[in-house]
């Protein structure tokens, strides 16, 4: 994990730099700070984000989209969300004394994100998630078909609890059409507040690698 961190963040510094010395065009509108008329120009964006980190040296495979307004092609504000989709593979056996249980659950919140140079073929953007989420410990991961209280009885939540959760990152984009970007980046997801059985609060508090595209009117 700490691997692929540093190679993200050494891709990252090469797209801030090259970002940095491009010459923006003196026609952009974007790149005038004074000028007679200012419109505020609004776009939209929904993001595809899909992500790997680690629970305690445990893979864990994320799945995560994103909705947004785009402001003045700089400001994103909008919804996001994340979850967990390799449940199978992740039991813990020691969740009680007699039991283990897999995890699962998912966070999401707010989204803030800054944009330097988005009309450059490449560019940085600045993402953050404000929010909350919810985790609990299940002894069945998979939805069993039969009536409800065969469910109950085959698949028991152990434990569950809610947290807040705040992850800053940053990420290189590349504009391949104009109403599609493709993005990498790496995040630090802080969580706050969890209380689960036999668990560490710190479980989850790890960085996060992303490969993504968006879609959208940038």
């Amino acid at each position: 994990m700490k691997q692929l961190s540093l190679m993200v963040a050494l891709l990252l510094m090469v797209v801030m730099v090259k970002a940095q010395t491009e010459t923006p065009n003196s026609t952009d509108e974007m790149n005038t700070i004074f000028g007679k008329e200012k419109k505020t120009r609004i776009g939209w964006v929904i993001g595809i984000d899909p992500g790997y980190t680690q629970f305690s040296g445990r893979d864990v495979w994320m799945a995560g989209l994103s909705v947004g307004m785009i402001i003045n092609h700089n400001f994103t504000l909008g919804l996001t969300g994340r979850g967990w989709c390799n449940r199978n593979g992740m039991y813990y056996p020691n969740v009680t004394d007699t039991t283990g249980a897999y995890l699962e659950g998912g966070y999401g919140g707010l989204l803030l994100e800054y944009t330097l140079f988005p009309k450059s073929m490449v560019h940085v953007t600045f993402p953050v998630l404000i929010g909350g989420g919810d985790a609990s410990y299940i002894t069945d991961p998979d939805y069993p078909e039969w009536d409800e209280d065969d469910c109950d009885e085959h698949r028991r939540t152990i434990d569950k609890d809610q947290y807040f959760v705040v992850e800053p990152g940053v990420r290189a984009e590349i504009n391949i059409l104009k109403f599609m970007r493709l993005n990498a980046g790496v995040s630090y997801r802080y969580v706050a507040g969890l209380d689960l059985i036999n668990t560490s609060s710190t479980i989850m508090n790890n960085f996060t690698a992303t490969v993504g595209l968006k879609f959208g009117k940038f």
